[in-house]
């Protein structure tokens, strides 16, 4: 065997639709399973927090170089959930997917994401942090209001477009008492566009990019929903376009030295492009999420897709400075 793998995870439960809609469903667990094992590693699936940490501290400390982590918790409400297993990972000198926690809390944040891609020449619409209900609107309308610190559209419908100062009012308070942080922005007609990075610091490669097309004119928790999934990605992106969203992407992927994999999104407005967010702990679903669906575009298959993103886990612990002081003194 190769070693271990441990899919740390959290489950969708239809129950709590609206709370788990990030998660990862009980189906792909199982399909990335099984095809970690046919890569040559035994796998255990742990989904409680409890048990996860468990395990971790229980590896026997010169056998942790052996073992990884897949990073699929999301958590909910916290700015810092998708920084759980990264920190503990690096703490306790076990290799894991993904970037680290820095990377993962800061992308969380898409305010504070747009501020520092901007400040390096990325391209985005004008944006708004609103934390008062009180909040002064922009004066130009159409507006654009979503939760700050949500993934996969949650918090997000047709009635978050803005059109007045009466839906202003309406619609920021009822916001405001489900979600703390609020990102409004102008709101963008064009169509949206997702693209891939793969790779460590040194070493990326940006997926093709996709038209992501779904019924309406809003990408809303509905569209996402893995109960009721009805989007669907075009690979007609002029040579021009692709070639600007690739350098943005790279670009982007070295200003926040992630790691392994993110999913930046992107929206036309003039034929332009502007960025939207970036996902740091993308979906991996081999029938619903758009990371492994790019990858295939680029001609490789979904095992080695997971195949290359565990070898990067163990090549960032065999190199990055952040484990050394777990290293130090765990080893």
């Amino acid at each position: 065997m190769k070693g271990t793998v441990i899919l740390a995870c959290d489950i969708y439960d239809p129950n709590t639709p609206e709370l788990s809609q990030e998660w990862e469903s009980e189906e792909t667990i199982q399909k990335m399973e099984t095809t970690i094992q046919a890569l040559g590693y035994e796998v255990a699936v742990l989904s409680n927090p409890t048990e996860i940490t468990s395990v971790l501290c229980n590896i026997p400390i010169g056998d942790r170089s052996r073992w990884i982590v897949w990073n699929l918790v999301e958590g909910y409400h916290s700015p810092n959930r998708e920084a759980y297993i990264p920190a503990l990972c690096e703490y306790l000198a076990v290799p894991h997917t993904g970037s680290s926690a820095s990377v993962q809390t800061l992308t969380l944040d898409k305010y504070k994401t747009k501020l520092l891609l901007k400040s390096f020449g990325i391209p985005t619409a004008d944006f708004w942090l609103v934390k008062d209900k009180n909040h002064t609107p922009p004066e130009n309308f159409p507006l654009f209001v979503k939760p700050n610190g949500e993934g996969s559209s949650i918090g997000i419908g047709e009635e978050n477009l803005i059109q007045t100062t009466s839906d202003w009012e309406k619609r920021i308070p009822t916001l405001l008492k489900k979600y703390n942080h609020l990102l409004v922005e102008p709101y963008l007609s064009g169509r949206e566009l997702t693209i891939g990075v793969i790779g460590n610091k040194g070493s990326y490669m940006a997926t093709v990019p996709a038209f992501v097309d779904y019924p309406g004119f809003v990408y809303s928790d509905l569209v996402k929903s893995k109960e009721s999934f009805v989007e669907s990605l075009d690979f007609l992106v002029s040579k021009e376009l692709s070639n600007s969203l690739q350098t943005y992407a790279l670009q982007i992927a070295n200003v926040l030295e992630s790691s392994g994999y993110i999913r930046i999104d992107f929206k036309l407005e003039n034929d332009l492009p502007y960025l939207l967010e970036v996902n740091a702990t993308p979906g991996f679903s081999s029938v619903y999420s758009t990371l492994p669906l790019l990858w295939e575009k680029n001609g490789k298959s979904y095992p080695e897709l997971l195949n290359h993103c565990l070898e990067l886990g163990f090549l960032e612990y065999q190199h990055h400075h952040r484990y050394k002081y777990a290293k130090d003194r765990n080893l």
